[in-house]
């Protein structure tokens, strides 16, 4: 792995472990032994490595709702609450830290809202298609989509914060999550748009069963 890789995987995990305010060039470089000139090489101060880090999060969810947005049934926004939710987990301390982030780096702040915003337009998008399709009731949904579409967007971004320290239990957590964001939607489903998010919702406890994954005597996996 090359440096720059090391530093920002580093950095990412001790902003996860310890809130980024409270870590160092230096800590980064104990950590990898990489000297703090050579970190100030590839990354003038902890505000590039914050910017940086940023910039993955930021594609990986472009990439995310760029893949679904053109077939965003109930089972592929599932999916994406899903990957959402595991993103949280990778890059938690801009969803614990956020205060500080606005704090520390208003020009970074101001990108992480620029995202925001740009994340409410793809929702908006996606509530317009389940319109479109019947899942959502035309008449209640359509006055109340920038509404629908930011109330979701501001669950998604605090859910990690209200998790750890409400909630324990992995698969709680996630299916917590989702239930949370669906009961939003619900209202203003129709009929058979509550028919199809109750056979999604089977499928993944038949899929994703409460109990975790437990090793065999064998040493091989089973449910």
């Amino acid at each position: 792995m090359k440096n720059r890789d090391k530093i920002l995987t580093a950095a990412k995990r001790l902003f996860n472990d310890h809130g980024f305010v409270n870590v160092r060039l230096q800590h980064i470089s104990d950590d990898t032994i990489i000297s703090v000139g050579n970190i100030a090489y590839h990354f003038k101060n902890k505000e590039a490595i914050v910017s940086h880090i940023f910039e993955e999060l930021e594609q990986k969810q472009k990439d995310l709702l760029i893949e679904y947005r053109h077939t965003p049934i109930f089972a592929n926004v599932d999916r994406i609450f899903s990957v959402l939710r595991e993103l949280q987990e990778e890059y938690s301390f801009f969803y614990t830290d956020i205060v500080e982030i606005k704090r520390s780096y208003p020009l970074l702040f101001e990108k992480i809202n620029q995202f925001f915003r740009y994340q409410v337009l793809l929702f908006e998008e996606i509530i317009r298609f389940n319109i479109s399709r019947g899942a959502l009731l035309k008449e209640e949904t359509e006055q109340h989509t920038h509404f629908l579409a930011s109330l979701i967007i501001k669950h998604l971004s605090s859910w990690r914060t209200f998790s750890i320290t409400w909630l324990e239990n992995t698969n709680e957590n996630l299916e917590a999550m989702s239930d949370s964001i669906w009961n939003i939607l619900f209202p203003y489903m129709s009929k058979s748009g509550k028919e199809e998010y109750q056979i999604n919702k089977e499928q993944k406890v038949k899929i994703y069963p409460a109990d975790k994954i437990h090793e065999s005597k064998s040493g091989q996996k089973d449910l």
